[in-house]
This record gives structure tokens, C-alpha cells and sequence, in this order.
């Protein structure tokens, strides 16, 4: 009896930490946006006063904006763009992102250092706008999702227990 009790009492904090999990991806899901947003803004002032290579200012920007895993060197001397996919396609999936977030961020790096200065600036202002209205899409999800992750969480791990018990 006692081992059951045991087994149930590790059932419900299991369940209570895979809630406990998913919310949290959610607020990664967010610090990603709030990240990027300060990549894009940073990124437009640079390419406003600086001479550098896009190359140069991408890397310099995802430093500033804490994103570290954006590794931007150009050894292989690929074009910009096929940096930029490889390195969207190894962000890590703790921040939740999904196909169509990934497709945006593509989409966003596409079109970087390919026309002259005023394009980049009005390219960086539209697709800031856009990774606003995700940002504010993710803190909606929090409002809505985050205390229902960690209640059913714990709840299904609770009836389990019980189916078991």
C-alpha cells in the first residue's frame, strides 16, 4: 500500500512539472519575440550608421539581443541568406517556435543585404510590426494558457494516481 501511495504521490508531481513545463515554454516563446524585436531594432540602427558587412551587423545585433545561438560567420562563403536559414533551422526548440514562425524568420532573413539602405530600413520596420503581433499573440497565450498548463498538469497526474491507487 504503501509503495502505491508513493507511485501516486510521484504521478501528480510528474504531471504538475510537465504543466509546469509547457507553461514555461510559453514564456520562452515570448523572450524569443521580445529578443528578436531588439535584434530587429538594433540591426536598423546599425545599418542607418555603420559601413559593415551584413554579416558583420547580424552577428554584432544577435549578440546585443542575447541571441546566441544565431552564429552568423561565413566560412564556407555562402550567400547571406543561406547563413541565415541554416542557423533559423537550429534554434533551439525550447522557445516553442513552430513551422510558421520559422517560415516568418526565413522570410525575414531572405530579404536582408540585398537592396540598398532605405529598402533594409523599410524591410526591418515592416517585419518589426510583425514580430510585435507575435509578441503580443504570445502574451495573450500566456494570459490564457499558462495557469491551465499547470492545473492540468497536476490534475491528470492526481487522477492517475487515483486510477491507480
Amino acid at each position: 500500500m504503501a509503495l502505491k501511495i508513493l507511485g501516486g504521490f510521484l504521478l501528480v508531481i510528474s504531471g504538475t512539472l510537465v504543466g509546469l513545463l509547457y507553461s514555461k515554454r510559453l514564456f520562452l516563446y515570448r523572450e524569443f519575440y521580445k529578443k528578436i524585436i531588439n535584434f530587429s531594432s538594433s540591426l536598423s540602427v546599425q545599418l542607418r550608421y555603420s559601413t559593415a558587412d551584413i554579416f558583420t551587423l547580424t552577428s554584432l545585433c544577435a549578440s546585443t539581443a542575447e541571441l546566441d545561438f544565431f552564429d552568423l560567420n561565413n566560412e564556407e562563403n555562402l550567400p547571406f541568406s543561406a547563413v541565415w536559414s541554416k542557423n533559423t533551422e537550429a534554434i533551439p526548440s525550447k522557445f516553442g517556435l513552430n513551422k510558421n514562425d520559422k517560415q516568418l524568420l526565413l522570410e525575414f532573413g531572405e530579404q536582408l543585404g540585398k537592396t540598398d539602405v532605405e529598402g533594409q530600413l523599410k524591410h526591418l520596420e515592416l517585419y518589426e510590426e510583425i514580430f510585435k503581433k507575435q509578441l503580443e499573440n504570445a502574451e495573450a497565450e500566456i494570459k490564457n494558457k499558462s495557469k491551465l498548463y499547470k492545473t492540468m498538469g497536476f490534475f491528470v497526474g492526481t487522477a492517475v494516481a487515483l486510477m491507480i491507487i
